[in-house]
């Protein structure tokens, strides 16, 4: 009874049936017993994009934001900035006026006579204003980059009693008064430096003396007429070509016969470079390039004087590049403020000027000074080497023009 029982009680220990255990809740995270549990289910995953991308689509987005506003400000800087150069204020000109720098036009003035001309280039520049019926208003002005330069401009009317062609002894035509740049700083050395001359207002020949008006000189005077060129032995039947063989005196002697005088050099290169209404400086008579065909140059021989009307200055006289050379009135000396040294310079060689039908173009500048002798040398003399003729002047306000211009009316 005792083994029995014994082994009964063993049976009961390990081979009966017990009900299931229940695993208190505060026990579930430990032991064997957590895997008798009903596994955790795993959520499918999600689709769409990686969330890990996304902080490269917003460096993306912040970068196009910063590149825009520096864009932004770019075009901000560049429409705000200050135009590089100086600023010409014109005050005080007529409605309407011509306003140039350097020889450029910019522009013309408003109802109220000014004009703001903007972005210049720093230092010397030469301001012309001119109106039609005034004389020309010409100033050199030095600003720097920033500054604002005002001028204040008075223009001069022409004067209205003075016709602007005649004829005294020939045709003339008027050249008003004002200032005009005499010079230039890019050719020889003797026509530097550009400096700015003022003249009062005269008249001066249209065309050069001719062969038909010096003859009525001679016959009147007694005067020896000139021989023949040597490249022309009936040069002088030849009624309108320009006359030559004319030394200084015999030039100024013919002057004074007319009522006239000869030109000075300043008149001459005004008459023939300057001009009214662009007031620019001309290097031929024309305008700024050697063109074929404005004037008697590369030839034989000379034409007969208003051949070439396309070659005329602004002011409209004529056969001032080629043809003959002409004679002013003045020693061959240096402009003011020119240092250079010529053994030339002086009172004994007088200049002549615009270039002969042997010449070419460059030779003919309006600019272009030449000395010769007053006297011809033996030489000349000896082989009618003549390349030399002359036209005249006269003072607006000469009391015998006055006279004359009073007879007419």
């Amino acid at each position: 009874m005792d083994d029995k029982s014994g082994m009964d009680q063993g049976g009961s220990d390990f081979g009966a049936t017990t009900p299931n255990l229940k695993i208190p809740a505060s026990r579930a995270g430990t032991g064997r017993a957590v895997r008798q549990t009903s596994p955790v289910q795993t959520p499918p995953p999600k689709t769409g994009p990686s969330r890990s991308k996304s902080p490269l689509v917003w460096i993306a987005i912040a970068a196009g934001v910063v590149l825009l506003l520096i864009m932004l400000v770019v075009l901000i800087l560049y429409l705000t900035r200050k135009p590089p150069g100086f600023t010409l204020i014109v005050r005080g000109a007529p409605p309407g006026s011509n306003v140039l720098v350097d020889g450029a036009s910019h522009g013309v003035t408003s109802a109220d006579g000014t004009i703001r001309v903007t972005g210049l280039k720093s230092g010397r520049r030469v301001v012309v204003v001119s109106h039609q019926g005034y004389t020309d208003f010409n100033r050199s002005v030095v600003a720097q980059d920033g500054e604002e330069k005002p001028i204040d401009v008075q223009l001069t009317p022409l004067k209205k009693s003075d016709p602007t062609e005649i004829d005294y002894h020939g045709s003339m035509v008027l050249i008003p008064a004002g200032d005009f740049t005499m010079g230039d700083d890019g050719h020889n050395p003797n026509e530097k430096p550009a400096h700015k001359v003022t003249l009062p207002d005269y008249y001066i020949d249209k065309f050069e003396v001719t062969n038909e008006q010096y003859r009525k000189f001679c016959e009147e005077t007694k005067r020896k007429f000139p021989t023949n060129p040597w490249w022309d032995n009936k040069y002088f039947d030849q009624p309108k070509m320009p006359v030559v063989g004319v030394d200084f005196d015999d030039a100024s002697a013919y002057a004074t016969w007319a009522r006239k005088r000869l030109p000075t050099e300043e008149e001459w290169e005004k008459a023939a470079s300057w001009g009214p209404g662009s007031a620019t400086k001309r290097m031929w008579p024309w305008g700024g390039s050697a063109e074929a065909g404005r004037a008697t140059l590369d030839s034989a021989h000379t034409t007969e004087v208003g051949s070439n009307p396309a070659g005329a200055s602004a002011y409209g006289v004529q056969d001032m590049a080629g043809n003959v050379v002409e004679w002013v009135n003045a020693y061959y000396q240096p402009y003011p403020e020119n240092k250079v040294a010529d053994p030339n310079f002086g009172t004994t060689l007088r200049v002549v000027r615009g270039g002969h039908f042997h010449a070419d173009a460059e030779e003919a500048r309006t600019t272009r000074r030449i000395y010769q002798a007053p006297k011809f040398t033996a030489t000349e003399q000896r082989e009618h080497t003549w390349l030399i003729g002359f036209r005249c002047a006269v003072s607006a306000n000469d009391p015998k023009l006055q006279e004359h211009l009073r007879s007419l009316k």
